[in-house]
């Protein structure tokens, strides 16, 4: 696999005011890539992006916008049209999850959630992916999760746009071979931030899993970038699962997931 040549290039982080994502973005700032941050909310990024840009001097374009509008696939091309950065590092981070029995949700949440899960990875990277390979450098990464390795009821939509991400990349990272261009996934675990506060995961997973921070997570990013790594892992629990999950039937693995992820004191419906 090539070397990642993009330090010092652009970068474009998605979901980069908190958590997972604002840690990749500090990290790539202290590396002195020129950033695109993108995230919902405007008062955060000017915040972010003003600190990011002082304390490593490099230029950050914080641009809000919400990539899970139904209006996504028409919009995003205006979003980025002034933008005259040529990006050498995609960060397919934003995302959220569902929480609890799926038929408790409705259809507007869930389809929030594939939106910017799956829908709008997709969409930029066609966005970006071609220069890119016209300029035969760059690198695609997309968060996922090691819920995405089997199937995890009471997170079920969320799991599966997950595996969707790793099974792309896997893939994308094939067709690019050859080009100077690569795609990689970063599958994290529980990581202490507001993701699990929004899915409404935050006591259960508290309570089964000892959770990484966000800092760990995007130091193990970078790692697993240097080294040209497909699929990277952020820690050896991880990898072991990532390799059970490959002998395990998706039956067995969800019966299994079933008493993790129960929601605690809620009904299911049936």
């Amino acid at each position: 696999m090539t070397e990642f040549r993009g330090w010092g290039g652009a970068a474009l982080v998605t979901g980069a005011t908190s958590g997972i994502g604002l840690e990749i973005a500090r990290a790539l700032a202290a590396r002195q890539m020129d950033l695109i941050l993108v995230a919902r909310s405007a008062g955060n990024l000017r915040v972010v992006s003003q600190q990011l840009a002082s304390a490593h001097r490099v230029r950050v374009v914080p641009v809000a916008y919400d990539l899970s509008t139904p209006d996504v696939g028409s919009t995003l091309g205006e979003v980025f049209r002034e933008i005259d950065l040529e990006i050498d590092l995609l960060v397919n981070n934003a995302a959220f999850a569902v929480y609890g029995p799926f038929a408790n949700q409705g259809p507007e949440r869930e389809a929030e959630m594939i939106r910017l899960n799956t829908i709008a990875p997709t969409l930029l990277t066609a966005m970006f992916l071609p220069g890119m390979v016209r300029r035969r450098r760059g690198v695609v990464l997309n968060v996922a999760s090691t819920a995405g390795f089997a199937p995890v009821p009471f997170l079920g939509s969320y799991a599966a746009s997950k595996a969707h991400l790793i099974s792309w990349t896997h893939a994308l990272d094939t067709e690019l071979k050859g080009t100077g261009v690569r795609c990689s996934v970063l599958c994290p675990g529980s990581t202490s931030t507001n993701f699990q506060r929004v899915s409404g995961a935050a006591e259960r997973q508290r309570r089964r899993f000892k959770q990484q921070t966000a800092l760990e997570v995007a130091e193990q990013a970078m790692v697993g970038l240097d080294k040209g790594r497909r699929v990277i892992t952020t820690s050896r629990k991880h990898r072991l699962h990532q390799i059970l999950s490959r002998v395990v039937p998706p039956g067995l693995a969800a019966s299994l997931a079933m008493s993790a992820m129960k929601p605690k004191g809620k009904a299911i419906p049936g």
